[in-house]
């Protein structure tokens, strides 16, 4: 793997990084947002917690995609892996 091809990579893995951190921030500023309406408005049923659970359900899928799956590095792995599967069959063909 050249430079080129480790700085594209490491590129894409910094913008996922970036992305979720944006999307993280987004989420707990609108969710105070909404804690804060229906507190102010009306304190009774805390319905905010639904959209909290919901979006918060996103927010863990993205996180385990962005870090725990490595996003496209495990892609990466799986491509590579069906190349040298492919390289292999061009070497030893089957009869």
């Amino acid at each position: 793997m050249d430079r080129d091809e480790k700085y594209n990579i490491a590129r894409k893995r910094a913008k996922a990084k970036i992305d979720f951190l944006r999307h993280l921030i987004t989420y707990i500023i609108v969710i105070a947002f909404l804690a804060i309406v229906n507190n102010m408005t009306w304190g009774g049923y805390q319905w905010w917690l639904w959209a909290a659970l919901g979006w918060g359900i996103g927010i863990v899928s993205h996180f385990f995609q962005v870090y725990a799956f490595k996003g496209s590095l495990f892609e990466e792995r799986m491509i590579e892996r069906e190349l040298d599967m492919m390289d292999d069959e061009e070497r030893n063909p089957r009869k």
